[in-house]
């Protein structure tokens, strides 16, 4: 499973060790990826480094989402996860790519429901 699979999924699998790279983290799912990819190198105007990313989570976020998502499994709670040590996401921003024209099409549904049938069809989950 790529460790950005494994990490983002942390609290569904239950991979507490996994747990404070969730502090605040941001989010993107694969196909507008690959899609900004495209648009960049089809855009003669595109010069120097872009970030790509839709979302930015917090741990406790991610925890509400993902226990309304997903109730059949047991996601920890806020008070369980208020001990949590990790780092945040530096400030990151999509705001050169989207200036330039790219419009994200996933939001956290999408990236949440294909990552967890695609674990449940790989038999992770």
């Amino acid at each position: 499973m790529p460790a950005s699979v494994l990490a983002s999924l942390a609290m569904v699998l239950g991979n507490r060790e996994q747990y404070g790279s969730l502090i605040e983290t941001s989010m993107v799912h694969i196909d507008d990826v690959a899609r900004a990819h495209i648009f960049l190198l089809q855009n003669p105007e595109a010069k120097g480094r872009y970030i790509c990313s839709s979302h930015m989570i917090t741990i406790e976020e991610m925890s509400k989402f993902l226990s309304a998502k997903f109730p059949e499994y047991p996601i920890p709670t806020l008070e369980y996860l208020k001990d949590v040590k990790g780092s945040k996401s530096s400030d990151v921003s999509s705001k050169k790519l989207l200036d330039s024209g790219f419009k994200f099409r996933y939001g956290l549904d999408e990236m949440f429901d294909g990552a967890v049938q695609c674990c449940k069809e790989k038999g992770f989950l």
